[in-house]
């Protein structure tokens, strides 16, 4: 649901990839992609206990420290990514913690990622243009240190040419 919504919120706000992807279809897989990695729907891994003491940097965890991992956070890493910052359909490094990592990795991402890519489709055939029906920032957020997602996105669309004659 969160991808689904936020993906599209990306999409809308960000009117050029969205004619890229109108533009190019093979560029679905990579806008999911990307997506995960831009607005995680997770803002962090499930706590983790530190079973010793760990430095990192400057800063000490202590044993039994609890540990969030901020899963926004590590998919703009700097190091990692070109432009981190910038929402990108033609990215090439694609790999991203959305779905976590190891043995703590969503069990449920194959069918996530599948999701996304017939409901992006769909909206693709389905709808000649869309856009969004009240201004970015009047959308709201949940709040949620362990959830990112919008509570609505109201857009509105206008229906394929071939749609309507249906």
């Amino acid at each position: 649901m969160n991808l689904l919504g936020t993906g599209l919120f990306l999409l809308l706000t960000h009117p050029e990839q969205w004619a890229a992807l109108r533009a190019d279809r093979s560029l679905v897989p990579a806008a999911v992609e990307e997506m995960l990695r831009y607005e995680a729907p997770l803002r962090t891994a499930f706590p983790r206990y530190a079973r010793e003491g760990v430095q990192i940097g400057d800063v000490t965890i202590p044993v039994g420290a609890v540990v969030m991992i901020a899963l926004q956070s590590a998919n703009h890493d700097e190091r990692r990514y070109v432009s981190n910052d910038d929402f990108d359909l033609a990215r090439t490094s694609a790999t991203h913690l959305a779905f976590g990592h190891g043995i703590h990795f969503c069990v449920g991402a194959p069918l996530a990622r599948l999701e996304g890519r017939i409901a992006f489709n769909a909206l693709l055939d389905r709808y000649e243009s869309i856009s969004l029906a009240v201004p970015p920032e009047d959308l709201r957020w949940r709040f949620s240190t362990l959830i990112r997602g919008l509570e609505s996105l109201p857009v509105i669309g206008t229906e394929a040419v071939s749609r309507q004659r249906q």
